[in-house]
């Protein structure tokens, strides 16, 4: 036992002591850093950018009028947000008005938008007025309140004659006129027009209403969901009027319904996004890092093979005591690797965002409770056992990286399918899909890392983890096998015939 850890530590240090070793564990938080931050630096095509379109309504203008209260609404609304995270975070709570921004935007004046006639938007708060008790509750040392930027709102303009009157014949000379116009129809320090929405005279006589967009290239995907929402509630209240003409509100519609879950055994409300995110973070986190260190092991026994230094290791232990204190040496960088990646990631988080810890606190608390943690570690200990064996094992039986590749390659794919099957898996953690591959043995830690947090039924958590104990065990005594005859063997590259007798201990 003692050659074991010696042998381990041993492992442990050449591992961590490499080059490669500190390169794998920056690169990990720079890619998080990379993709989180190039994005803003670089303003690429994904980030958000105003919209000015334009409504031609031949039903009469009841749906341009819909179209443009929406955009109203949404451009507020993202100010009105913006007003309360600032009151929350950074005013003093005795110094703002009695019932806080929340009082005020709910007695939101009743001004009326500018810029096109007859139109009834719904009560637009008093920005004015919410502006100055922020200037008056801020904590000291803090910036005034500043609006949101303006990327990502929507611009509603009047449709120009020319484009009301088309056609239909020449109506496509006109959408290019109209959307070739250097500014937004002559109005300077305006973004150019890029959609002109097109509402046919008999829209809504049908149960599927079809209106027509016209922009050049691919139309943004939230202003399409946006104008089909809001010409659905356009229909709907058109529809609610036939029996209520007294209503005359559209905002009416505008009820909004979540529906929290909660979870039984904790008596906690539970975050959908958590249940999802977390369960498949932690599964992808053991197939990275089993992989990438189980590599390295390969590459270590290759080398040693290659450089005579096996022959030593072998004339002080015996071939058991060496894979085993490898294995042991793996986990070990394998954790150490774990340890420092989540110390970066928090210090970036906190960087970034106090509210961006706290909600990853509230995830790492919903998944690795007191209930789950004890299952979480042994599976993933388990993962790491199986796939290191598995590449020692290949690794014990080549003589060079190339050899080892014939064998690396399939195994690799096999080790990946599990990715392929993780939107099956978490639609329905314990359906008959996840149940059934909970039981394939290679693939039992990373299954179950997925399931973890639905909670599955006691008889499959327990024995799944039987399961992975018995297979990591077997992998173990399999290695001990393939390794003790075939390390010193450097006639015949590895094949998988030979692989598999081991395991029946069969000579091939």
């Amino acid at each position: 036992m003692n050659r074991t850890f010696l042998i381990a530590r041993q492992e442990f240090i050449k591992y961590v002591t490499r080059r490669g070793f500190a390169i794998s564990i920056l690169m990990f938080p720079l890619w998080i850093v990379i993709v989180t931050l190039v994005p803003q630096w670089t303003g690429g095509g994904d980030a958000p950018r105003t919209h000015v379109f334009t409504v031609v309504d031949r039903t009469g203008g009841a749906y341009a009028d819909a179209l443009y209260c929406t955009a109203v609404r949404q451009g507020e609304q993202r100010w009105m947000d913006g007003a309360t995270h600032y009151a929350a975070t950074l005013a003093d709570p005795a110094k703002l008005p009695s019932g806080g921004i929340a009082a005020m935007l709910r007695k939101a004046g009743d001004a009326a938008p500018g810029g096109v006639e007859n139109l009834h938007c719904g009560a637009l708060p008093d920005r004015d007025a919410i502006e100055a008790a922020l200037r008056r509750a801020k904590k000291p040392g803090v910036p005034d309140f500043t609006p949101a930027p303006e990327d990502g709102n929507l611009d509603f303009i009047a449709p120009p004659a020319y484009l009301a009157a088309g056609k239909t014949a020449n109506f496509p000379v006109a959408v290019r006129r109209a959307l070739a116009s250097e500014h937004a129809l002559g109005f300077d320090n305006t973004p150019p027009l890029d959609t002109v929405f097109v509402i046919p005279k008999d829209f809504g006589q049908s149960p599927n209403a079809v209106a027509e967009s016209w922009t050049e290239g691919r139309l943004d995907p939230d202003l399409r969901a946006l104008a089909e929402g809001a010409l659905v509630k356009a229909l709907q209240f058109r529809a609610i009027r036939r029996v209520a003409p007294q209503l005359d509100d559209p905002t009416i519609l505008d009820a909004n319904v979540h529906v929290q879950g909660h979870d039984p055994e904790r008596g906690t409300a539970r975050n959908a996004a958590v249940d999802s995110v977390v369960p498949i973070a932690l599964a992808i986190i053991l197939f990275v890092v089993s992989v990438m260190n189980s590599s390295v092991l390969l590459q270590g026994v290759v080398e040693e093979k290659s450089t005579r230094m096996i022959e030593v290791l072998l004339s002080c232990a015996t071939a058991r005591e060496i894979t085993t204190g490898k294995l042991i040496g793996v986990i070990a960088v394998a954790l150490t690797t774990l340890l420092i990646w989540a110390l970066a990631l928090f210090a970036l988080m906190a960087i970034a965002s106090h509210d961006t810890m706290t909600l990853v606190f509230a995830s790492l608390r919903a998944t690795a409770s007191l209930q789950t943690l004890p299952f979480l570690l042994v599976f993933f200990l388990c993962g790491l056992l199986i796939y290191g064996s598995l590449f020692l094992a290949i690794g014990s039986m080549a003589n060079s990286l190339a050899d080892a590749q014939s064998l690396l390659g399939p195994s690799m794919l096999i080790l990946m399918l599990p990715n392929l099957m993780i939107a099956g898996v978490m639609h329905d953690p314990n359906g008959t899909l996840a149940s059934t591959l909970s039981w394939v043995p290679i693939y039992t830690p990373f299954f179950m890392m997925l399931r973890i947090a639905s909670h599955p039924p006691a008889w499959q958590l327990w024995g799944t983890l039987a399961l992975a104990v018995s297979t990591a065990a077997l992998m173990i005594w399999w290695t001990g096998r393939i390794f003790a005859r075939h390390v010193l063997t450097t006639e015949r590259p590895p094949s998988l015939g030979r692989l598999i007798g081991g395991l029946f201990g069969r000579r091939t």
